[in-house]
């Protein structure tokens, strides 16, 4: 058996017993017929690009590197033992892990060898939507759109005025928590565009931070979050699984998950800082409460241009509910075509002057973001300590196992929402569950991913 023979039996049945135990990530999208490449919504966007050599060759990598970062969590939830015992490996001596790296590389040097099949490559590239046509089909979209908008239109109302007013006294029994990031770690002696213009410094110009660089970015932007607490609902904490096998949120030790992401805009790749909280529940407002249901949390996005400032900030539940896009200094948001919905933009955001943080104020319960203001660095506030959001993808369980927070389909398992049975004709699977990165439809009506390459690129205009 030849090399590459070898190694596509390999990845034929690693992805089988993937999918026979139900441990598929959901956060990227399998190429056909290329079981070592794996794309998503911005990788697959650069195929609409003339690339030289060298660009193509670091796109395949890319996308090769996105299947190894996959299967390295996908092969530590079915547990490297049970891979070495299941699946061919054409390279005995090596764990499965470094299997996937070797036989993935001699599968991108044969496609670079061949010109053909990296044309057949680039039109394979494709990520399916977050939508579901068939839902919309049968639940006659064309005419309950027509109630969807008039909800989100009430919504928006609604989420728009709490940033026209300055806070209320808090309820009887509430506090108001602030959690701030981490004391600073020792700066790197560069500013931030010049940090920015070194991490891009490669064939598709995508700045790709690392070690102390990623971790001065995300502290440089890192938010204080301001949430009136009523209850345990309204305290931040890590995610974990407990002994019945459910998700819970441990509120003693408050974190902050942090991703980087990347969209195009004007042409150029720019760099995305993602913080990510999570709450034990969203609590019943009433005995009919559809939005109610057990975890809840809040996905803050910082844009940077080339030059290092916000172009824009955005968030998101981890639902992908509640859109919101907060335009940097020079940039005002075009609202999309007719029978879009139309997006939620309360203030365009001034960067905080030197000495100062944005502060998120979130609202008890709903967590709904109510306003974003800057304010100094020395508030009082409590510390919340720094996660990797790939831990959620592989937490430990009671019994030493690990299990991805997120399923298949990329839904949190026991998160549904009685407001699925009344939203489905939408598309949006399972609307008010939990979520994975990459699987965020962000409208009920039109179509949007908060991962979409072009999102802010279609939304953002010079003033």
């Amino acid at each position: 058996m030849s090399p590459t023979a070898g190694c596509e039996r390999f990845f034929a049945e690693l992805d089988a017993l993937t999918e026979l135990a139900g441990a598929r990530d959901a956060g990227s999208y399998r190429l056909p017929g290329s079981p070592y490449l794996r794309s998503d919504r911005f990788l697959a966007s650069f195929r609409r690009n003339d690339l030289g050599p060298v660009a193509q060759a670091q796109w395949l990598e890319r996308l090769r590197a996105l299947d190894a970062a996959s299967r390295r969590v996908e092969i530590a939830n079915l547990g490297q033992a049970t891979v070495a015992r299941a699946v061919f490996s054409p390279f005995p001596g090596l764990e499965p892990e470094e299997v996937v790296g070797t036989c993935g590389r001699q599968l991108v040097a044969r496609d670079l060898t061949q010109p053909e099949r990296v044309e057949r490559l680039k039109a394979a590239v494709t990520t399916p939507d977050a939508y579901s046509g068939w839902h919309r089909m049968v639940g006659l979209y064309p005419l309950t759109r027509l109630a969807l908008e008039q909800g989100v239109a009430v919504l928006h109302r609604r989420l728009r005025a709490a940033f026209a007013v300055t806070p209320g006294p808090l309820s009887q029994g509430g506090q108001r928590l602030r959690y701030a990031p981490p004391a600073r770690t020792e700066p790197i002696p560069d500013t931030i565009p010049a940090l920015l213009a070194r991490v891009a410094q490669n064939p598709l110009a995508i700045p790709d931070p690392r070690g102390s660089e990623r971790r001065r970015l995300f502290e440089t932007f890192a938010p204080v979050w301001e949430i009136e607490a009523l209850s345990s609902a309204d305290r931040i904490g890590a995610v974990e699984w407990r002994n019945d096998g459910l998700p819970t949120v441990r509120v003693d030790s408050p974190v902050v998950y942090r991703f980087v992401t990347h969209t195009r805009f004007r042409g150029e790749s720019l760099l995305q800082l993602n913080y990510l909280i999570w709450f034990p529940r969203r609590p019943a407002q009433h005995w009919l409460d559809i939005y109610a249901g057990d975890l809840d949390g809040l996905i803050w996005r910082v844009t940077l241009d080339r030059q290092g400032a916000p172009l824009a900030y955005d968030s998101i539940h981890p639902c992908g509910c509640y859109y919101q896009v907060f335009p940097g200094l020079g940039y005002r948001v075009q609202q999309p075509a007719l029978h879009s919905e139309p997006v939620l933009s309360p203030a365009p955001l001034l960067p905080p002057r030197p000495g100062q943080r944005l502060v998120l104020r979130i609202s008890a319960g709903e967590h709904y973001l109510q306003a974003v203001y800057a304010d100094t660095e020395e508030l009082p506030a409590q510390r919340y300590a720094w996660r990797e959001h790939e831990e959620l993808l592989a937490m430990r369980t009671s019994r030493g196992s690990r299990r991805s927070l997120f399923g298949p389909d990329g839904l949190v398992p026991h998160t549904q929402r009685i407001e699925r049975f009344l939203l489905w004709p939408s598309g949006v699977p399972s609307p008010g569950a939990m979520r994975r990165i990459g699987t965020h439809a962000i409208a009920l009506v039109g179509r949007r991913h908060f991962d979409d390459a072009d999102l802010l690129d279609s939304l953002l205009r010079p003033l």
